[in-house]
This record gives C-alpha cells, sequence and structure tokens, in this order.
C-alpha cells in the first residue's frame, strides 16, 4: 500500500498494526469501567491490569499498599476483569451477611472442567447450600472425636520424626515438616489412606497432590487472566494448568477404591471419606453455624453425595487443608521461637491442664492460651490473603454502584495489619485475643475463617489438627531460633501466605 506517494508498506503490516491499535483500544475499554462509576483506584497496564504488579510485589504487600493510597473501597483489574477491593469492617459485614442474597456466590476466574466442578469451592446457589448442608454434619465436634484416632497415629508419626531430626543437631525445616504432617492427616482424613509422607516423601500420594499445590503465576495464567475463555481452549488441548489431568486420575482411582473396599468391609472406616458417604443420612448437628435454606429443596435432599461430588470435595479439602494448615502452624513455631516468653506461657498451660497426657478435641479446648496464640498467628499470617464474593446483581457499595458480575474482595492480609483496628499491628500479642479485647474490637476485622454463609466450613478440622501438633511438640520441645532462622520472614507472593524460604529451627528438649 501507498501511503501519499511517500511510503509503501505491506499489507500484512499494515494489517498488524491496525490490529495492535483494535486491541489497545479494547483493552482501554475493558478497563474503563471504574472510572465510569467514579471508583478509585490504580492506572491499569494495558491488557494486564495490575497483574503485574501482584506478580512484582505479591498479593498481600501490593493489596496493603493500595489501600493505604487509595482507601477502604477501590477498583482494579485482574487482566481484564474488574476486582473491588473492599476494606471497610461495617461494610464487609454488610455484604457477607446483610446482603448476601446480592453476592451469593464466589467469582470463578478459571473455571474446572473435571470433578472439581462439583465441590463446595465452585457450587452456586441451591447447589451449593445443598452440599454445604449436607456437609455440615461432618465436621461437627462429634465426628472430630470420632476422628481422635486417626489423629493421634498422625501427630505421633510427627513427633517420631521430630526426634530423629533432633538426633541430627541440625536447624530443622518446619515448612517440610508440617507439610508432610498435614498430608499424612488429610490422606488418612479423607481419602482413607495411611501414608506416612514423613518417612517417604516420594510416594504416589504426595507426588500428585504436590502437583495441584505447586500452580504458580506464569504466562499461561496471565493469558488467561486476559482472555478468559483461553482457559478452555488450554484445557482441550490438555495443557491447562488449573485442570492437571494425571493428578485428577490417580486421586479418582485412589477414592474409587477406599470406596470399593469399604463395600466389602462391615466395619467401616470413621473419617472424612466414610462420613461424605452417609451425609444424607447425618442426623447430627454442627453447632458452629445453621443450614442454609434453599428454593428447590426436594430436588436436592432426597439423595446422598455423587461420586463426582465426593471426590471433588476430597480434592478441595486436600487443597485448602495443606498449605493452609501446615503454614499456620509453621509460622505458629516461629512466633513462639520469637517470642520466648509467649512460648513459656504455651507451656504452662499445657503442663497444667494436660500433663503428658496426649491431646484429645476435649483437653485441648480448655488451651485458651494456645488458642490465643494461633489466632494472634493467623492475624500477622492469614492463610489466605484476600477472599471474594461475586455482585450477583448491581449492589450500592459505600455510595457506589458496583455493577452485576464484579469480583468483590476483601484484602485479609491488608486488615488484619491495619492500625485503625489492630493497635501496634505488627507486634505479636497473642492478648489481642482475651474475651475483654475481642469485645472492644469489630468482629469483621478479623477474617482467617471468612465469616457468614460462605465461610470455612472445614474451620474445626484446622484448629484441631493444628492444636494436637502443637500441644504435642510442646509437651516435649521448646522452639529456639538459630543462625539458618530468617527475621523477619519474608513472606511470598502467592494468595496463599506461605514463608518464602521457610522456616528454621532448632527443638530443645524439655528437661
Amino acid at each position: 500500500m501507498d501511503i501519499l506517494g511517500l511510503v509503501e508498506i505491506n499489507n500484512w503490516i499494515l494489517t498488524l498494526v491496525l490490529l495492535c491499535i483494535s486491541a489497545f483500544l479494547y483493552s482501554r475499554w475493558k478497563h474503563s469501567l471504574f472510572k465510569q462509576y467514579g471508583i478509585p483506584g490504580p492506572s491499569p497496564t494495558p491488557f494486564f491490569g495490575v497483574a503485574l504488579k501482584y506478580n512484582r510485589k505479591g498479593l498481600a504487600v501490593t493489596d496493603q499498599e493500595m489501600v493505604k493510597t487509595y482507601g477502604s473501597v477501590i477498583g482494579v483489574y485482574m487482566g481484564h476483569s474488574p476486582l473491588l477491593l473492599v476494606s471497610n469492617p461495617d461494610t464487609i459485614k454488610e455484604i457477607m451477611i446483610k446482603d448476601f442474597s446480592r453476592t451469593p456466590n464466589r467469582p470463578k476466574t478459571f473455571l474446572p472442567t473435571n470433578e472439581m466442578n462439583h465441590s463446595l469451592i465452585n457450587t452456586d446457589n441451591d447447589h451449593w447450600r445443598f452440599l454445604r448442608n449436607t456437609l455440615l454434619p461432618t465436621f461437627s465436634s462429634g465426628k472430630m472425636r470420632m476422628m481422635e484416632p486417626l489423629f493421634k497415629a498422625k501427630y505421633q508419626q510427627l513427633l517420631e520424626n521430630l526426634n530423629n531430626k533432633v538426633k541430627t543437631g541440625k536447624p530443622i525445616e518446619f515448612k517440610e515438616v508440617f507439610g508432610a504432617y498435614t498430608i499424612d492427616v488429610i490422606a488418612s482424613t479423607g481419602f482413607g489412606v495411611d501414608i506416612d509422607s514423613q518417612k517417604n516423601p516420594e510416594s504416589d500420594f504426595v507426588r500428585h497432590a504436590k502437583t495441584f499445590f505447586n500452580i504458580s503465576f506464569s504466562p499461561l495464567l496471565l493469558l488467561i487472566l486476559m482472555f478468559p475463555k483461553f482457559d478452555a481452549v488450554l484445557d482441550w488441548f490438555g495443557k491447562s494448568p488449573l485442570n492437571p489431568i494425571e493428578p485428577m486420575a490417580f486421586f479418582r482411582n485412589v477414592t474409587n477404591q477406599a470406596i470399593g473396599l469399604r463395600k466389602d468391609d462391615n466395619e467401616k472406616r470413621r473419617d472424612l471419606l466414610q462420613m461424605m458417604l452417609n451425609a444424607h443420612h447425618d442426623t447430627d448437628v454442627n453447632d458452629n453455624e445453621v443450614k442454609q435454606n434453599y428454593e428447590e429443596a426436594e430436588k436436592w435432599n432426597t439423595r446422598g453425595l455423587s461420586m463426582e461430588e465426593v471426590l471433588g470435595n476430597s480434592i478441595l479439602f486436600m487443597l485448602v487443608g495443606y498449605d493452609t494448615t501446615s503454614n499456620a502452624l509453621t509460622f505458629a513455631s516461629y512466633n513462639l521461637a520469637t517470642n520466648p516468653e509467649c512460648q513459656e506461657k504455651v507451656i504452662d498451660e499445657i503442663d497444667t491442664v494436660l500433663g503428658m497426657e496426649c491431646p484429645n478435641y476435649d483437653n485441648v479446648q480448655k488451651l485458651d492460651y494456645l488458642d490465643r496464640v494461633f489466632c494472634e498467628t493467623l492475624r500477622l499470617y492469614p492463610s489466605a490473603a484476600r477472599t471474594s464474593r461475586l455482585a450477583e446483581k448491581d449492589v450500592v457499595i459505600e455510595n457506589y454502584t458496583i455493577p452485576k458480575g464484579t469480583d468483590i474482595s476483601f484484602p485479609i492480609y491488608s486488615i488484619h495489619r491495619d492500625s485503625k483496628y489492630w493497635e501496634d499491628p505488627e507486634k505479636f500479642d497473642p492478648d489481642r485475643f482475651t474475651p475483654e479485647n475481642k469485645a472492644k474490637r469489630h468482629p469483621y476485622a478479623y477474617l482467617p475463617f471468612g465469616h457468614g454463609p460462605r465461610s470455612c466450613i472445614g474451620m474445626r478440622l484446622a484448629q484441631v489438627e493444628m492444636k494436637f501438633a502443637m500441644t504435642y511438640i510442646l509437651q516435649h520441645y521448646r522452639f529456639k531460633t538459630c543462625a539458618e532462622t530468617e527475621i523477619p520472614l519474608m513472606i511470598s507472593k502467592a494468595g496463599l501466605l506461605k514463608p518464602e524460604n521457610g522456616v528454621k529451627l532448632l527443638l530443645e528438649p524439655r528437661a
């Protein structure tokens, strides 16, 4: 093509230039939503939004910086997807509780095409309510007591593993130790499989589980953020990083085998898998929350869980229970080692209440100070940097109209370290969680397990698992810092908070 008789440009070059300009204008248009509604926020990078900044600085720190700069309501873009950050506790309560009917579901940037589509985190509306109601009894206090022998076997394995490591005299990497412990608990309670990954870290179960856990911020994820439908194309070719085929096949086979064995066994195993299989007959009550009402009750409550729902939720419990619980235990051990006066209070309480009696569901409930240590640990290092809801209808938030389809996210890490709600927020202080101090504070300024109908259903299971392990260790040892202990800790850039370089500590045998 000849331009003004001066320059001749090939048609394909002109076409490419026009395509680039069109793509740029499309991206600018996609990034104009919040500006139209007058919602403050950082200027988005074309195509990427704030994704590159999250990749560079991490989710938790970036959220914290933006809240300090732009306030309690911020409009950002993940790729081309609009996301509203809300950090005012009163507004969070309104969204999670009072206005729940407008935001009952979670946003799903990446849609699974396997059994995970039948899990609690990916189902919506009445299907989610059915699953929530059916699974609630599985996490009752009575069920936790029933599974005590399974927990005991695993925390005793944990101590045996630590005994062997102490003999070497070398610092212990506690992220690895607690990771092995939690995956052993999950395999036992969720899949009916007894493994000892502490001695056998290369087992097939561990190898396939880690494939799920190691999803990282990659170029493929950036492409999916920019062009959400691209995930379906990748999945068709078996390349999607979010729908791993081989691990799904492995866990499908493990679950089917475990269920098949139980059909021939008159003495059923007491674990989460069996409880899910029996859930529709269960009359136990979870005293943590009430059941959810749903419109088409008859459509759902006449059946048990399908095999897709059992497998999908077994894997979900593994995914949300592995990193979250092992990280909380790791951070708690670090906090005790770096705050020895707090550690002595925990030890004194354990000695007074339990002595050398093995931890069980009832006696660990009496360890009030230990509970405060975990609460404060989850304040400083919440399992997830944020949680979210989806605006199913237009909703007004702090005088801003938020259009249907917007991801409404709550920056937990930022809220937990905000001086408006927490005095000296960087300090580790378990006494923030005495009954008197809790009563003075807005309850929605603390969100480690969420709030409302979509709160973490496995909260009690995680708390029991953590308290059993920590109590049993402190009956025998003290945590000590060493030259290899990173102080302060560097946290990872991922959405799930973990120590970037692990936590290396020593264990000192108690006299």
